[in-house]
Formats: C-alpha cells, sequence, structure tokens
C-alpha cells in the first residue's frame, strides 16, 4: 500500500510538510490568529488561510499575503458557514446526542468548504459535493476531522498561544484528506 492509500500515510506526509515549512507556518498562522477575531471579515481569512494550507500540501511556497487574497469565494462560503452555524447551534440544544450531532455535521460539511474556497463552488453545490465526498470516504474524513482537531486542540491548551504551532499541522491533515485521489482541478463556475 502506497503511503497516500492510508491515514497512517496522510499523517505521516502531514508531518513532514508542517516540520519542513515550520517556520513559515508559524508567521502565516501568527498572522492568522492576530486576523480571524475581526467579525465577518474572518470568512475571507479563514479561505486566505485554507488556500495557504493547500499550497503548502501542494509543495507551492504559502506566503503571508495569501490570507488576504481569498475574497472571491467570500459570498458563498459566508452563507454556507452560516447555515453550518445554525444548523450546529440548534443541534448543541438537543440533549444527550447533540454534540455528537454537531461532531457528524462538522465532518460531512468539511469537503464543502475546500469545494468552495478552491474550486469556487456556489455554497448549494458545495453542499452536494460534500455529502459525496462522504460517501466515497466516510473513515477517511471523519479521522482527518477528529485527528487535525486534535492537533490544533493540543495546541490550544498550551497557554492557548500554542495554537500558533499546531494549527498549520491540524490543518494540514485536512487539506491533504482533501487532495487524496483528486483528479486535476477543475474550476466549477
Amino acid at each position: 500500500m502506497a503511503e497516500n492509500d492510508d491515514f497512517g500515510g496522510l499523517v505521516n506526509r502531514a508531518t513532514r510538510l508542517w516540520t519542513g515549512s515550520f517556520s513559515n507556518l508559524l508567521i502565516i498562522s501568527l498572522v492568522f490568529i492576530c486576523v480571524v477575531w475581526i467579525p465577518v471579515a474572518n470568512v475571507g481569512f479563514v479561505a486566505g488561510y485554507t488556500r495557504a494550507i493547500l499550497k503548502i500540501a501542494r509543495g507551492e511556497k504559502a506566503e503571508v499575503g495569501d490570507l488576504f487574497r481569498a475574497w472571491d469565494c467570500f459570498g458563498d462560503l459566508l452563507v454556507y458557514l452560516l447555515l453550518v452555524i445554525v444548523a450546529q447551534f440548534a443541534l448543541n440544544h438537543l440533549p444527550l446526542l447533540g454534540q455528537l450531532a454537531g461532531f457528524a455535521l462538522s465532518v460531512v460539511v468539511a469537503p464543502g468548504m475546500y469545494g468552495i474556497i478552491d474550486r469556487k463552488m456556489k455554497f448549494m453545490d458545495a453542499f452536494r459535493w460534500s455529502l459525496q465526498q462522504i460517501q466515497a470516504d466516510l473513515v477517511g474524513w471523519l479521522l482527518a476531522v477528529l485527528i487535525g482537531g486534535i492537533f490544533i486542540a493540543v495546541g490550544a491548551l498550551l497557554f492557548g498561544v500554542g495554537i500558533i504551532l499546531t494549527l498549520g499541522w491540524g490543518s494540514l491533515v485536512m487539506a491533504l484528506q482533501y487532495d487524496k485521489g483528486e483528479a486535476p482541478r477543475v474550476i466549477i463556475l
């Protein structure tokens, strides 16, 4: 089995990319953490950070300026995330199973966010495409969101500022899951 065919290989590749780009990721993550607190504009910064992570995952050079160059998908990503937030809010009010259902929703919608940011999909197309991706590789996406989230959370536990160290690592796991087995990119207009 090739390294990219199993999830362990994907995490190993993410770890190598993270360590190989550590100083660059550290600077990009630091600037991202500083600007992501700006209401509404944070959607554009999330898109920019995701594009920077995708560049690193694809062996390209990412830079801080990438954080500020992703406004082309702002509208669809804003609507997508607002719908997800409303659904998460509703699910979190369900006793017992609400938290589990909220995590399941996070897994199901993760590919769609990449579809909007990377492929410029419209928000409804992204929901449909996300479901197709989950049906094709539920375990891979479940593990990517879980393990990527754990990596990010470990940094947040380190006095909060540790997230600057681990945000790129967890994000790379999810970006590599998105890129796994993809055909050449076709932008859907």
